[in-house]
């Protein structure tokens, strides 16, 4: 009896001690969730470059280079730094002066009007000129105003400061495309109204008296204790082959003498690469918060430059900002505000139930506007000019997939498609008959694959991406056994497809001959977050 009982405490005993042992690494876990919660970057996944930021009240604005997609700036907004919800685009079309070339907006805010300042290349020229527009409600879209700076062959890469006087000043990357002299940042006095120049243009960065290192851009300027300090972007912006990293200058007086710290703010690291062209919001509790954009290290230019965010401090002892969680890209970081969980809406789907999706959807402004409807819980995509017709969505990772559904088959080719710019894209399309898929290469057509499909049912089609880069393509009846198209390759290679200094868009396809339209019954875009 005495050794049943012994051996009955020593199986207890082991099953407390496992049973500790299972749950110490869960109470430790919730300790940390509780007191150290942490956020993951990107807080913007996706196509998100040249980002700008700003706060009003307890609320975010954000908003990014579209480059030649319309709509044009998508615009975001968050309570808390981390989550953030697209409300729309800054401009719905193009203003009546500009073509394309749609880089670096930089939101402000004064006296109960938001700004924009943007960089867009002027009709007839495509000369690179910026320009301003304002709202009071950011809810309810911008007014443009036109042209504010027009100055040689290019004027990019706005900001706004507003100094301790009141006085506004505006800061502008210039000379960039002129070889008879070196890239300059440019500032000037704002009128009080924000709308137009006053006074004589100074220089940020006088090469003439001893600045180091051509090429700034994407700067900004902010003032702590005595010091205005110049944060500012350098080397090759992107693509895979980029080198941009952050540096910062500080002078006692706006027109002054720079004082300039050559050793990287920030630069890139393991996962994050070549960080830059961003600027720095003030929370209501005073701290800093830098959001600006890097490559992903394997995804790079098939998705793009991505919205990040980094807390910046300044040493007590020197005076010079740094980066809180070190000199590269945060993987992770603590939360900004307590009781935060951060988000990620990994699945993008529509079934045409409503058009208050439609906002969302991108074309190319070197093609005609597509005309794009949703009628009985069915979205159809025509055009008034021959040939492709896109519109599409901007994938948040590289990892993704991407399904549609086609309505009904006709003559017309019409399908889902991977997208660079007018002449490099991937197509998988849809007859009466016949699955084709095709690549256009510096407009050039090349069929890479066909098969015949029986009957006339409607047809799904779904395209697979890794890394942003490689594709697989199928089709269902039923959504569920999925038939791959043959290739001579296992997956695709579509490292032809994004044009510099932009990303790919995924999305419907419709080959228009006269009059021809394509209609979708649902698409589905579900990104791989887990990389």
């Amino acid at each position: 009896m005495r050794k049943h009982v012994t051996r009955s405490f020593d199986t207890l005993n082991r099953n407390i001690i496992l049973l500790l042992l299972f749950l110490f690494p869960l109470l430790l876990f919730a300790q940390q969730s509780d007191n150290t919660a942490v956020y993951y970057n990107p807080v913007i996944p996706g196509d998100f470059p040249d980002p700008t930021i700003i706060r009003v009240g307890n609320t975010y604005y954000a908003a990014a280079t579209s480059n030649d997609f319309a709509p044009c700036y998508p615009f975001y907004e968050s309570k808390d730094l981390v989550n953030w919800k697209q409300i729309g685009s800054i401009f719905i079309r193009p203003p009546k002066w500009a073509a394309k070339g749609f880089w670096a907006p930089e939101l402000s805010y004064n006296n109960g009007t938001y700004f924009v300042y943007y960089a867009a290349k002027r009709k007839g020229d495509l000369v690179s000129c910026i320009g301003v527009a304002t709202t009071r409600d950011p809810h309810k879209g911008f007014t443009d105003h036109g042209i504010i700076i027009d100055w040689g062959k290019e004027a990019i890469d706005p900001f706004v400061f507003k100094d301790d006087d009141g006085k506004l000043y505006i800061t502008w990357k210039a000379y960039g495309l002129n070889q008879d002299r070196p890239t300059e940042i440019l500032a000037s006095e704002l009128s009080p109204d924000g709308l137009s120049l006053v006074g004589k243009h100074f220089s940020l960065t006088r090469y003439d008296e001893g600045w180091k290192g051509e090429g700034a851009e994407g700067e900004l300027v902010i003032k702590h204790g005595k010091y205005y300090y110049h944060l500012y972007s350098i080397g090759g912006c992107c693509d895979e082959h980029c080198t941009y990293e952050v540096l910062v200058a500080r002078s006692t007086s706006i027109k002054g003498d720079w004082e300039q710290n050559l050793t990287p703010l920030l630069h890139g690291g393991d996962r994050w690469r070549c960080p830059g062209h961003g600027t720095v919001v003030e929370t209501q509790d005073h701290r800093f918060y830098f959001l600006h954009h890097a490559y992903h290290n394997t995804d790079f230019q098939f998705i793009g430059r991505q919205g990040m965010l980094d807390e910046l401090i300044w040493d007590e002892k020197t005076g010079w900002p740094q980066f809180k969680n070190g000199d590269t890209c945060s993987v992770y970081a603590s939360m900004p505000f307590k009781n935060t969980v951060q988000v990620r809406d990994s699945v993008y789907t529509d079934d045409f139930s409503t058009n208050k999706n439609l906002k969302f959807w991108q074309w190319d402004l070197d093609r005609a506007e597509p005309k794009i409807y949703i009628s009985n819980k069915k979205l159809t995509l025509t055009s008034s000019q021959t040939g492709i017709v896109f519109a599409g969505l901007s994938p948040k990772t590289g990892d993704y997939t991407f399904v549609a559904g086609i309505a009904k088959r006709s003559d017309s080719q019409s399908g889902i498609c991977v997208y660079g710019n007018s002449k490099n894209l991937l197509a998988y399309m849809v007859d009466k008959s016949q699955l084709t898929l095709f690549q256009d290469r510096n407009g050039e057509r090349q069929i890479l694959a066909q098969t015949n499909i029986p009957g006339n049912n409607p047809v799904s089609l779904k395209l697979e991406a890794v890394n942003g880069q490689l594709f697989r393509f199928f089709w269902s009846f039923d959504q569920v056994n999925w038939t791959p198209i043959k290739t001579s390759d296992k997956n695709y290679d579509g490292a032809f497809l994004p044009p510099w200094g932009g990303a790919m868009r995924v999305g419907l396809v419709l080959d228009n001959h006269l009059n021809d339209k394509a209609e979708y019954t649902y698409v589905k875009l579900s990104n791989n977050f887990n990389k």
